[in-house]
């Protein structure tokens, strides 16, 4: 424990904060995620350290998903989502770190292409946001972060006009899922 924390202060302290990271090697996520066999990784690089246990993050390659398995959703899967003109390859989140529990959440918008195929990208194309709350136990002895439960939050929007009457209606939906996960998943400390 206390060489996690020297070995964070040596690496924050040098401008290299990019050095110290946390990953997680699973497989991306398939049509039928239960036969999902490509290899993955999630991975959390410290972009800042705000002081107090409390972190600015990077997260690259995929976030997991709990589908029939847990597999990993690429975030810059250009073939799955053609809409990402930008590249997107890193989506920013928030951690605290105790010593003992590691709380990390981070957020994306989806574009939710079942309202309106076709159609420009509209404002109600969306399912926005979800955020996701991961908490995790510290494995000293293994310099690993084991993931205890999941949080997911998503609110989506719509907005529909009916046609005989020109009226739009328009609504929101918060839906919040906790999920405990059922096979071990370790994210593993990385230089």
């Amino acid at each position: 424990m206390k060489n996690f924390f020297i070995l964070l202060v040596l690496y924050v302290s040098l401008g290299n904060t990019y050095a110290l990271s946390i990953v997680y090697d699973g497989f991306e996520c398939t049509e039928d995620s239960a036969v999902s066999s490509i290899p993955a990784q999630s991975r959390f690089l410290i972009e800042q350290d705000l002081g107090n246990g409390h972190y600015k993050l990077l997260l690259e390659g995929g976030y997991l998903v709990f589908k029939d398995k847990v597999c990993l959703e690429m975030i810059n899967n250009t073939t799955n989502d053609p809409e990402n003109f930008h590249g997107l390859s890193q989506i920013k989140a928030v951690a605290y770190f105790n010593g003992i529990h590691l709380v990390v959440s981070y957020g994306s918008i989806v574009q939710n292409k079942d309202i309106v195929p076709g159609n420009p990208l509209l404002f109600r194309d969306f399912n926005f946001p979800i955020m996701y709350t991961l908490v995790f136990d510290y494995l000293p002895a293994k310099q690993a972060f084991k993931l205890k439960s999941v949080t997911g939050l998503s609110n989506a929007f719509k907005s529909h006009t009916n046609a005989e009457s020109s009226v739009t209606q328009s609504f929101s939906l918060t839906h919040v899922e906790p999920v405990f996960p059922v096979e071990t998943i370790e994210f593993f400390i990385k230089d």
